[in-house]
């Protein structure tokens, strides 16, 4: 018989693990590096595990205050500097979020990896998973949701409906969050420990294991430059010199502002445009007339009839046919200016404005294109688990999908270690458990509790303690026999693969994007460093404060829901301690992006405010995070000529390439011809 009735459900399922995630393995030294093979690894031409980069463990307390409590381990990755003889301080790239994976950034975004490549000519470049996030013992939800379904599918009492209803609606993020936050309480982990102070002293740690035992440079992206501040403030004695790159101020309401920042981008489109000849001499005043518009179509938003069809420029923008225009248009367009180069549709802007102030719809044909969408060819597509397997309800169906994506892919797998072997063992029972038609719910009961295998200690006997709890007497043995063969590196490479799974259980990530944010952790770090100080009001000072009406990329009802929602989750700092400005005598590198709606160049100059050897270079034309973002290699360049002399102003002339700037001159050409005015 199998040892899991609905029975058991009666005590909370998650509090089997609590004993064990609590208790470090005796094995686990602090503040050691231990070679590892890389769990991911780097897919670039010429870069060679082992040669020109290697990936390593170092061991962290949970609680950096608190001693033989729960342990941690943090993975990181160097790239080795191509010198002979590299400088001693190393670049410690702190990634974005708060929640997402450095060495999943650095394998994912070639043009990112780019602009490293010149720190790397002088220096090592060492990327890390914050604790909580990647490699590191995520802090998935995903879990949470497919056991809210388990639950409410094995429990009459439980209206499932409601409860889909819940995490669907407008309480989502409040249910999402306190359910999340308080299950990882339930099996040991202190939510409190998870934030950027942490994790500043988990940098110090990383350091001083790897063999850097004195002063380091930081580069930070987007929460990172955040992470970037509290490492000035918390270890001050450490950090050599700092790049900030999408910069945010840890003194600024950074969620709260959510509902209002999109306008510093409609800020910077009109100063570009003032400032260029051929803009403003045919767009004067810009900035009044957007405000005119929007009022306008705030009133009376604009019908299109027919609807327009976007060029193949605008179709990318999400824009494939517009049947209306009013004030969220210009929200969308934001965030196609923020993601796409160049500015994406700024240069369109002015244009528009123009159009609109007329209503003229024949114009704004001309901007954004004319003609049909091509025709659409039949896609065949793969089945998914709804070809299969009808889910019994949407919060298990991420996870019945991805145990049929998973069987398949160990099928055709050959069989090439412990870890493949033990997984595909387990999760090809699980799928067969599906063919047979057993209860959804007790299946994903059983698959959450997999997921969590990771939060403990990495020792083989929590992968048996698993197969003897969840598996079927023979399926058992086999999963404990290789289990019990496995070297504590294959263990842990086991638990890396599931934790990968347990950033996939909410559906394609944590959230939209590869690679997924970590919503555990995201939650955690904003709860106890931002949004737990500032209440809605403080939102809706920003909205009242904006030139703009109605531009934002976020309302001050889904904030509400954000702010109830940390309310329930730990607080272990004082407003005063946390959201100071930080004040370091430290250089620093300061890039903000003039398109950018996540961290607005307001941000980056409120930052340098305080830092008095810091220098801000905004990048007018591009959005969020400029190494991510910059082709040429510019970004990095001036970033490692920073790095090798920071009291010294780089130069930073290849920023002013036509590359890098708006072009309202190509736009208008492209809509009329170049030797036509309208």
């Amino acid at each position: 018989m199998r040892k899991n009735s609905p029975a058991r459900w009666v005590v909370p399922p998650l509090a089997i693990l609590a004993a064990s995630a609590a208790t470090p393995s005796m094995a686990q030294k602090i503040g050691a590096f231990e070679p590892t093979p890389c769990p991911v690894p780097l897919p670039y031409e010429g870069e060679v595990e082992g040669e020109t980069y290697d990936c390593g463990i170092v061991v962290v307390p949970e609680n950096h205050e608190a001693d033989g409590g729960r342990t941690l381990e943090i993975a990181a990755l160097r790239l080795r500097a191509t010198t002979l003889s590299p400088r001693p301080d190393p670049v410690f790239y702190l990634a974005g979020g708060p929640g997402s994976s450095g060495l999943h950034e650095f394998a994912s975004n070639p043009t990112l990896f780019q602009n490293m490549q010149a720190m790397r000519e002088r220096r090592d470049v060492i990327t890390f998973d914050q604790r909580g996030t990647g490699h590191s013992q995520i802090l998935a939800c995903g879990p949470f949701f497919a056991g809210i379904g388990v639950v409410g599918e094995i429990f009459d009492e439980v209206d499932i409906a409601e409860m889909e209803e819940i995490v669907e609606g407008g309480a989502a993020m409040s249910f999402v969050v306190a359910v999340c936050g308080m299950s990882y309480a339930s099996v040991g982990i202190d939510l409190g420990q998870y934030n950027s102070v942490a994790s500043a002293k988990d940098i110090v740690l990383l350091a001083d294991a790897m063999g850097y035992g004195g002063r380091y440079d930081l580069y930070g992206t987007s929460y990172g430059t955040r992470l970037a501040q509290h490492a000035l403030r918390t270890t001050p004695d450490r950090v050599r010199a700092a790049i900030m790159d999408g910069t945010v101020s840890v003194s600024e309401p950074g969620n709260a502002h959510t509902s209002s920042k999109l306008a510093a981008q409609y800020d910077t489109i009109f100063e570009l445009c003032a400032a260029d000849p051929f803009c403003e001499e045919r767009f004067p005043d810009l900035r009044t007339r957007f405000i005119a518009v929007l009022e306008d179509l705030a009133a009376e938003p604009l019908v299109l009839d027919p609807p327009l069809v976007g060029s193949d420029f605008f179709r990318s923008g999400g824009f494939v046919t517009v049947d209306r225009i009013d004030v969220p248009f210009f929200n969308r367009l934001g965030v196609f200016n923020n993601g796409a180069g160049r500015g994406g549709a700024a240069a369109f802007v002015p244009m528009l404005v123009d159009a609109l102030e007329d209503r003229d719809t024949e114009y704004l044909r001309d901007i954004m294109g004319r003609g049909t969408l091509p025709e659409q060819q039949p896609v065949t597509a793969s089945p998914d688990a709804a070809d299969v397997f009808t889910p019994d309800d949407s919060l298990i169906a991420p996870s019945i999908g991805l145990i049929v994506q998973l069987a398949e892919a160990s099928l055709a797998a050959e069989s090439g270690s412990l870890s493949t072997d033990w997984l595909g063992t387990v999760i090809g029972e699980m799928n067969a458990r599906l063919l047979d038609g057993e209860p959804q719910a007790e299946i994903i009961r059983d698959f959450v509790e997999l997921s969590l295998v990771p939060l403990q200690p990495t020792d083989a006997s929590a992968l048996v303690e698993f197969a003897d709890a969840h598996l079927l007497p023979e399926t058992a043995t086999t999963a404990k026999a290789l289990a019990g063969a496995m070297d504590r590196q294959q263990v842990r490479e086991t638990f890396w693969a599931i934790q990968d799974i347990a950033e996939r259980m909410s559906g394609g990530g944590e959230r939209s994007g590869v690679p997924g944010v970590a919503m555990g952790m995201l939650n955690a770090v904003n709860c106890a460093e931002d949004v737990g100080f500032n209440p809605p009001e403080v939102a809706e000072d920003f909205v009242a404060a904006t030139p703009y009406p109605g531009i934002g990329v976020q309302s001050v009802e889904t904030y509400e829901v954000m702010y109830a929602a940390c309310g329930m989750l730990p607080s272990p700092f004082a407003e005063a301690d946390i959201t100071a400005p930080v004040e370091s005598d430290v250089p620093v590198l300061i890039f903000s992006q003039g398109m950018d709606s996540q961290t607005p160049v307001t941000q980056g100059k409120l930052v340098a405010e305080t830092l008095p050897n810091s220098i801000v270079h905004v990048w007018p034309s591009e959005g969020h995070v400029i190494a991510s973002r910059s082709p040429d290699g510019c970004a990095g360049a001036i970033a490692a000529a920073f790095l090798d002399d920071p009291m010294s102003r780089p130069d930073f002339s290849c920023s002013e390439d036509d590359y890098y700037r708006v072009p309202f001159d190509v736009a208008y050409g492209l809509v009329f011809g170049d030797a036509e005015d309208r």
